[in-house]
């Protein structure tokens, strides 16, 4: 057994033994001059032999992996449907703490400091090889307000490695300069009454990183030309929520969009992570939806 095969045999059996304890894995991979962190939850009892579905989850602006993991449920989901699930760690300041993607237009150091979120994001899916079995043609990321961020840069600048991104509360901060290799389904959440991340757009009144925000119908707009949707798509309402789905669309893709009507900034059906926060909506399960999503591409 050579080096490189030794190596990934010891990862191997390092994922399984976490797998089998329902303990994260903890990695860490070297991006031009900065160390960065992501953590791996695998499905229990998933045989290895089989390419498994990974699903990508960003936290928010000054969140953290953990904080994300309980926020969503989504590992949970993971376990039931047989998806392996990854949490990346922003960058900043405090090591673990106040962490931050850089979305171009948001936020804070990662920003600041042009970090370079897509040489990471390329290296952590070489990485996570060493510790999963992946399916690489489904690849998915979701995430939450600068982490919702991050999933609309994935889709514009590496749409040959995702096959479908989620948002739930967040922006499309590269709205002028996205340029995916092909139609990208996109699903996004968004409550009416988001006061970070305003539906309508303008300067969040309770924003974590105040800067003009674009409107969801900005977005919604964007990839349903990208995506030559055709027509004007359905719309439907149940309670609070109005959906509206774009199906007919380039390469089998959609375009989909749920609206809460005085939903906050949050994720619907989560968990809320402090007080200050605002409660999640129980009018849908984001992280179901989410997976309902995904699963059709």
């Amino acid at each position: 057994m050579n080096g490189i095969s030794a190596l990934l045999f010891s990862a191997a059996l390092l994922a399984a033994t976490f797998a089998a304890r329902g303990e994260p894995i903890e990695r860490s991979i070297r991006v031009g001059a900065d160390e960065r962190r992501y953590e791996v939850d695998l499905p229990r009892g998933a045989p290895r032999d089989r390419p498994l579905p990974v699903v990508v989850v960003f936290h928010g602006g000054g969140g953290s992996a953990a904080g994300t993991r309980k926020q969503t449920r989504m590992s949970e989901l993971g376990n039931a449907e047989g998806f392996v699930t990854v949490y990346p760690h922003g960058s900043g300041p405090f090591g673990s703490r106040l962490l931050t993607w850089n979305a171009i237009t948001c936020c804070s150091r990662a920003m600041q400091q042009h970090v370079d979120e897509m040489a990471f994001v390329a290296a952590l899916l070489d990485d996570l090889q060493a510790v999963a079995n992946v399916d690489r043609a489904r690849v998915y990321a979701t995430g939450i307000s600068n982490g919702g961020m991050m999933a609309y840069r994935v889709a514009c600048e590496l749409a040959d490695r995702f096959a479908a991104i989620a948002v739930v509360a967040g922006e499309m901060t590269t709205l002028d300069d996205c340029r995916p290799a092909r139609p990208m389904p996109v699903l996004v959440i968004h409550g009416s009454a988001d006061r970070n991340l305003p539906y309508d757009g303008g300067v969040g009144v309770a924003a974590f990183a105040p800067h003009t925000v674009r409107s969801v119908a900005a977005a919604i707009d964007f990839w349903r030309r990208h995506d030559a949707c055709a027509g004007e798509g359905e719309t439907t309402r149940s309670g609070v929520v109005t959906r509206r789905v774009f199906a007919a669309c380039a390469g089998g893709s959609a375009v989909e969009l749920l609206t809460i009507e005085g939903g906050g900034h949050s994720w619907p059906g989560g968990d809320r992570l402090a007080r200050f926060l605002d409660p999640p909506s129980p009018a849908l399960d984001a992280s179901d939806e989410i997976w309902r999503f995904f699963a059709r591409h």
